[in-house]
């Protein structure tokens, strides 16, 4: 008989490793707050067979539901497309020259990292901004556009949006950053080998919130699908207490108050984090 005898972890251990799952993640950057859906999410599967892309899309609503996001009804206007295509980086290139403004967010790093890299799944954002309670107070560009910035907007120096509603308030903030887009395009010949679940988890996860690229977390996680280590084929219970808890924290909040509830509600009352 083989006994297999693990360390149970103590709870700075745990919540050491929750705050660098948030910080890996990049979902908040300073003072600057996290973005989320706050209008239904219309999922859109491309490049499948329909019998494949309804598995796709089927599981990606039912993500969505999981987790507390907004759904869409079925007869609605993509915002979230998923698209399997042969070649990630050229597809990414014919965007980037012929619809230039489709990536108009996306700068710098990780515009290059976008072009540039061999990433067997690459993703980007539209984010708008809105008022403190959450009403969209800028426009809503189309699908299939995005970046992890905000073009236009005032910003203050560590990147707070200013704008929207007044509250006077040092807890609360006077706007809101709202997802109103998002794209992830999946390179078919270098995720080949990966299960049509474990893309639509992966898809599902960068798709319900705005994810650093190249994210990977010291903890198991889908994002670690092509990683040497805590990989997963699927959401993991990490995934998916991360997005309950996204889409249940107040918007309106700076970002070290989010990242403070977000690492908090990955600890377990007892001192345990999620199940690996």
């Amino acid at each position: 008989m083989i006994v297999v005898e693990g360390q149970r972890l103590t709870r700075e251990q745990v919540r050491a490793k929750a705050n660098d799952f948030v910080r890996k993640l990049g979902v908040v950057q300073g003072d600057r707050s996290v973005a989320r859906w706050v209008e239904g999410i219309c999922p859109k599967v491309m490049g499948l067979s329909p019998d494949h892309g309804r598995i796709v899309t089927d599981r990606l609503r039912a993500t969505i539901r999981t987790i507390g996001a907004p759904l869409a009804k079925t007869d609605c206007d993509t915002n979230l497309l998923v698209a399997f295509v042969s070649d990630g980086k050229d597809m990414v290139a014919i965007i980037n020259d012929r619809r230039p403004s489709r990536m108009a967010q996306v700068e710098g790093p990780e515009r290059r990292a976008l072009l540039e890299s061999d990433a067997p799944i690459r993703w980007w954002y539209t984010i708008g901004i809105g008022s403190g309670d959450g009403a969209m107070t800028g426009a809503t560009p189309s699908p299939v556009t995005g970046g992890n910035s905000e073009s236009g907007s005032s910003m203050l120096p560590d990147g707070v949006p200013m704008g929207g509603s007044f509250a006077s308030s040092l807890i609360r903030t006077q706007a809101v950053r709202i997802l109103s887009a998002a794209t992830v395009v999946i390179d078919v010949h270098r995720a080949e080998g990966v299960s049509l679940n474990a893309a639509a988890d992966y898809a599902a996860f960068v798709g319900l919130a705005e994810v650093r690229g190249k994210a990977q977390p010291p903890v198991p996680s889908v994002l670690n699908l092509f990683a040497l280590q805590d990989r997963a084929r699927n959401l993991t219970d990490w995934d998916r207490r991360f997005l309950i808890e996204l889409y249940d924290l107040p918007l309106n909040r700076f970002g070290r108050s989010q990242r403070g509830h977000l690492v908090k509600a990955l600890v377990d009352e007892d001192g345990t984090g999620p199940a690996d």
